[in-house]
């Protein structure tokens, strides 16, 4: 294998590598090949995404889409009082 050296990285694109790194908990040259690789073509899938959410089932909502539900279910939290004496 072959060793590259970049240069003219500036503070905008290293912050940004940095960040995608953390978040992804891998090592910078990690997020470069790999992003090397995704531009040109040559990536195979890593892994298969895992949520802990039904979006997959259930979709999205835009902001006005979950004001609107939360609307019309906020009866659902009030306490009738006279049901519990």
């Amino acid at each position: 294998m072959k060793t590259l050296t970049l240069r003219g990285i500036d503070d905008e694109l290293s912050s940004r590598l940095e960040r995608i790194a953390q978040q992804g908990q891998e090592s910078m040259n990690g997020v470069i090949l790999h992003l090397l690789r995704d531009k040109i073509g040559l990536s195979k899938p890593r892994f298969k995404e895992e949520y802990n959410d039904l979006d997959d089932l259930a979709g999205t909502w835009t902001q006005e889409e979950a004001r609107e539900f939360d609307a019309v279910t906020s009866e659902f939290s009030r306490i009738d009082e006279e049901l519990w004496r």
